[in-house]
């Protein structure tokens, strides 16, 4: 992101050290987008990360990855990368070792902790000096969530502003996080402890377009003895790089795909397509990319062909791989692949399959038995009492992995306009947990489908005891039924009245129960429903006296006994006769 100025930008630049620095963080944004936006030729931030040693962080320590995107060496001896807050002034300088990053090499920052939490990083290419503010000294310590970082080709220190752009000595720049004061284009979503922000293409997508440039994902840190990842072809060659933003989305959910194409220059490249098979997203097996400042384009002519699309509803969740070509006026072609992984339920995965306890739809008027279905779950949401009436899914070995718990507990947007969304903060101080229902732990396949679990409708008030004994116990419990190869249909949900939180939004349940019905691995699930299927319901207070080191077999009844307490139906979709069997007989194993 090299940039050159208009003499009333430097002008307006010149007046700061006399006091008159009267521009707000608004026109410092305003002024940006004015810029003439040069993408840079060589040096990028490629990826951030400032959650290390937190809670479950992957890593101790935060970093900054650098990359060179370029066709030629470039020296960074003299440079350095600044830090600073979301809206901070203080710029927190790093200057860089004498270190030549080669084209497609990576070149890894190692910044300071926050705990113990993680693991080393790779080899770090530099560990950042400390600095001195006032009377402190320190190593700079980044956001995990929102912030500021300008590559400078000088170790001179930005000026003190909130957004420095118009400084010719930033070679890139990114803004992060939702309250970052300064940033190219737009900004990045925000991070967390566990995600990190990444340049798409490897590094080699450039647009000035902080959100446009970066995914969120788990961090991956890249030092200069990681494999190349050289961005530009030579000579007779043409070569292409793919990517989609974001690179997770779900069935009605938006993205762009993105093919950097870099040309051939022996004879140079002219007249040059793009074409993407979308057949296994549910699209065209021909579609034109562009490069013309329509469809998701940002740039036009600068080689970065897009195209917006929009993921049809019936498409089966999982990863996705869109081939797609590029080919010139002079017969060369080059390949690449855009991988998409498409976050919804997989084929035979409806929690639902055996029947909707309520008759929960999703219809708004219905707005205390009120259908959401999520990938990872499926709610009958109650508006009156600001949780879950009942949250179901399925539960076998494919949902577990390695993601780590992301502990971002948020209000969710799929709420009906108006309705009151449940803060993160919303049960604080209240003496109850934020207990869920779809546990974090039955979603471990990939970082997107944990995260969905703390959405705060998937959330209700429970008391420690419960939350961290019984129902905790139960979940360990299913959980290792599916590691031995059963598939597990679960219900749990809430009942009764006994107080409220959140100034009187969210009700405190009585009791909370579950029910769960156990099958083999296999297919064709409802038909494989027989008599002797094992089918367990449990009940469990949500008040005093409850041992927090009680056992989930001490809360054990029929289904019957918890329809009876709920007023539901469980496993309507089953032959009557079935159904009255298997929910009548109390589990004994």
């Amino acid at each position: 992101m090299k940039r050159f100025y208009f003499i009333a930008l430097s002008l307006c630049l010149l007046a700061v050290p006399f006091g008159l620095n009267f521009q707000t963080a608004a026109q410092n944004e305003v002024s940006q987008t004015a810029e003439s936006n040069l993408i840079s030729p060589n040096i990028v931030v490629s990826q951030l990360y400032g959650g290390g040693g937190s809670g479950n962080a992957q890593f101790t320590n935060d970093f900054v990855e650098l990359f060179n995107r370029g066709s030629q060496p470039v020296s960074l001896n003299g440079w350095s990368v600044q830090y600073a807050s979301a809206t901070g002034t203080n710029w927190l300088v790093t200057p860089l070792s004498n270190f030549t990053l080669q084209p497609g090499q990576y070149y890894l920052i190692q910044y300071a902790s926050s705990g113990a939490s993680g693991g080393a990083l790779p080899t770090p290419n530099l560990i950042a000096p400390p600095v001195t503010v006032g009377t402190n000294t320190f190593i700079p310590n980044l956001s995990g969530t929102t912030g500021k970082l300008a590559l400078v080709n000088s170790a001179a220190q930005l000026p003190a502003s909130n957004c420095p752009l118009t400084d010719p000595t930033i070679v890139d720049f990114v803004g992060y996080g939702a309250s970052a004061s300064c940033f190219e284009t737009n900004r990045t979503p925000d991070l967390n402890i566990v995600t990190a922000g990444i340049r798409i293409g490897g590094g080699c997508v450039d647009t000035d377009d902080n959100n446009a440039n970066f995914t969120i994902a788990a961090p991956a840190p890249r030092n200069s003895s990681s494999p190349l990842n050289v961005c530009t072809g030579s000579g007779n060659t043409l070569a292409a790089n793919g990517s989609a933003n974001p690179n997770t989305v779900s069935p009605g959910g938006t993205t762009t795909f993105l093919v950097r194409v870099f040309p051939a220059d022996t004879p140079p490249s002219s007249g040059i397509t793009v074409t993407g098979n979308l057949t296994n997203v549910g699209g065209s097996a021909a579609q034109i990319f562009y490069d013309d400042g329509t469809n998701g384009d940002v740039t036009p002519g600068d080689n970065i062909f897009s195209f917006r699309y929009t993921i049809p509803a019936d498409v089966a969740g999982g990863q996705r791989n869109i081939p797609v070509v590029a080919a010139d006026a002079q017969g060369r072609t080059a390949n690449a692949i855009i991988s998409l992984t498409v976050n919804a339920p997989l084929p035979n995965d409806d929690p639902l399959l055996l029947g909707n306890p309520s008759g929960a739809t999703n219809d708004v008027a219905n707005e205390n038995n009120y259908l959401m279905v999520k990938p990872q779950y499926t709610i009958a949401y109650n508006r009156s009492r600001a949780t879950a009436n009942w949250v179901a899914w399925r539960l076998d070995l494919s949902w577990l992995g390695t993601a780590p718990r992301q502990d971002d507990f948020r209000p969710d947007p799929a709420l009906p306009v108006g309705w009151y969304q449940v803060t993160d903060t919303d049960y604080s101080g209240s003496g109850y947990d934020r207990g869920h229902m779809s546990p974090s732990g039955d979603r471990t396949r990939s970082i997107p489908d944990n995260s969905a679990t703390f959405l705060m409708t998937n959330m209700v008030p429970q008391t420690a005891a419960n939350n961290q004994g019984a129902w905790e116990d139960f979940e360990s419990y299913c959980r290792t039924q599916a590691q031995i190869g059963q598939e597990i249909y679960i219900v749990s949900g809430v009942v009764g009245n006994i107080g409220t939180v959140a100034q009187g939004r969210v009700v405190v349940p009585q009791y909370t129960w579950k029910v769960a019905l156990f099958l083999p691995n296999g297919t064709n699930d409802l038909q494989r429903v027989t008599k002797g299927t094992r089918a367990v319901g449990i009940i469990v207070p949500n008040f005093p006296p409850l041992d927090i080191n009680a056992v989930w077999r001490q809360f054990r009844v029929s289904v019957n006994e918890v329809e009876n307490l709920t007023g539901y139906n469980f496993f309507s979709n089953v032959p009557k006769i079935t159904q009255e069997i298997i929910e009548r007989r109390k589990d004994r194993l």
